[in-house]
């Protein structure tokens, strides 16, 4: 299809508008969309009602920033990715309302990936009570004995000792 302004070249770019029962398409090439302002500028106030970044929210939301990679929650949104895994915690609660809204839940549920070939990388799941005995070793080998205490006490209150 040609685009409907130039009329020489290739259309890549289609904006379908529907207004009281009217529709009307345009159908434009990278370089008049680019020069009518057409692209992602269009796109973005779609984009930010459709994973829930309304303008009220948009000031309280680029204040947070990951503490990291000094990110904000609208960055994260404008490239449609995280920055860092620090950005998993530091913004926790709208990653998990934005993949909410689009999945229905933010619980993964879907395939495991094949593990039966050479590069696949096997991550072994460490229970709380490994966890704590790993730190327990790293507070002993730097000989802070009061840390060593409480992991000793938190993993004996872990297997019903205490």
């Amino acid at each position: 299809m040609l685009c409907s302004k130039c009329k020489t070249n290739t259309a890549n770019f289609f904006y379908t508008q529907n207004i009281n029962g009217k529709e009307s398409s345009v159908a434009l090439c990278k370089q008049c969309a680019a020069d009518s302002g057409a692209g992602i500028s269009m796109v973005s106030p779609l984009f930010n009602s459709f994973f829930g970044v309304h303008s009220r929210h948009r000031d309280e939301r680029s204040a947070k920033k990951c503490s990291l990679c000094a990110l904000t929650f609208n960055d994260i949104l404008a490239m449609g990715k995280v920055g860092c895994p620090e950005c998993y915690a530091t913004f926790k609660e709208e990653l998990d309302n934005t993949i909410r809204s689009i999945h229905g839940t933010a619980k993964h549920i879907g395939q495991k990936p094949n593990m039966n070939t050479e590069t696949a990388i096997i991550k072994k799941e460490l229970s709380e009570e490994e966890i704590l005995r790993s730190e327990l070793e790293k507070a002993i080998e730097t000989e802070n004995y009061e840390e060593a205490a409480k992991l000793r006490d938190a993993i004996k209150s872990l297997k019903g000792e205490a």
